[in-house]
């Protein structure tokens, strides 16, 4: 059943095998034992697609139900229930700043869990992929899943010590040259990100025009710690340069955009408990993380 559901999640039977750590041939043989078994075709299969039949479709959500029950048995006399592989999707400054210096504590407290950390900015299937559990920031994909605020951060504009000193500080937005602002992007195409802030009933807007763009906001801090201009990027990734001194920040009294993040998992009528032990995980990670009483799960149906 947890190769057949998880081919339906996949697309493929090689997706499937990967995702649970056999062979192609085994996970075929597991699929055509269970199929024999009940006397039904779960899956078209071909060397192209493969799709549910309706005994497939009707299947599906029962065993879903039956390896959720299963888990939910075992977790209840297992002294460490969070075990088997964890493969979670990350942003990829999350990744290197805030999540991958936490996870060695993570793994210590649950020696039974190998964990695949996947770092990128992608917003795409966590099914197709075989992903457990993902941090997103703000966009969770169309369909069933369950996402979990758990941190949320502004953002600062900042700039090194040595250029603030050749170019001053700016007292306003509009003080900024947008040709001196590195920006960030979210594909070689995309058009760099707005800088956003409010003071009071004023706002303002910088489009940043700078020589550098970045997709990952580490990259980013980098660039700007050398002196190559203004950045404007989360308070939760430039604590470092700027406790430091590596970068300063300017215009401190205007409000900025907020960021949220969230733990995303797929819905399901039981929540594995890796991941429920990751996502209470997650929640302590970042720095300062929200301490007011946790709203429960909710379901997001959004870009």
């Amino acid at each position: 059943m947890e190769v057949f559901v998880a081919a339906a999640e996949a697309g493929s039977l090689s997706a499937a095998a990967a995702r649970l750590g056999l062979s192609n041939a085994t996970a075929t043989a597991q699929l055509q034992a269970l199929e024999a078994h009940l006397h039904a075709t779960l899956l078209h299969r071909s060397t192209r697609h493969m799709r549910l039949t309706p005994e497939g479709e009707t299947f599906l959500a029962r065993a879903r139900a039956i390896l959720g029950a299963m888990a939910e048995a075992e977790a209840e006399v297992a002294v460490d229930a969070a075990r088997g592989v964890l493969r979670l999707q990350v942003p990829i400054a999350i990744g290197h700043l805030v999540l991958a210096p936490a996870l060695s504590a993570f793994a210590a407290a649950h020696p039974g869990l190998r964990i695949v950390t996947i770092l990128g900015n992608e917003v795409d299937s966590l099914a197709r992929r075989g992903i457990d559990v993902a941090i997103r920031m703000d966009e969770v994909e169309t369909g069933d899943l369950v996402a979990r605020p758990i941190y949320r951060s502004t953002h600062v504009v900042c700039a090194s010590p040595g250029f603030l000193a050749r170019h001053g500080a700016p007292a306003h937005p509009r003080d900024i040259d947008p040709a001196q602002c590195i920006a960030w992007v979210a594909d070689p195409v995309a058009p760099p990100r707005h800088w956003h802030f409010q003071r009071g009933e004023e706002t303002a807007r910088i489009d940043p025009a700078g020589g550098l763009a970045f997709n990952s906001s580490d990259a980013l801090l980098s660039a700007a710690a050398e002196g190559g201009g203004f950045c404007y990027v989360l308070g939760l990734l430039a604590h470092a340069h700027l406790r430091d001194g590596r970068l300063l920040p300017v215009l401190a009294e205007w409000e900025t955009a907020e960021q949220v993040f969230y733990v995303a998992y797929p819905k399901a009528r039981f929540t594995a408990p890796k991941v429920r032990a990751f996502a209470d995980f997650a929640a302590r990670a970042f720095p300062d993380h929200l301490r007011a009483a946790p709203a429960p799960p909710i379901r997001i149906r959004r870009r």
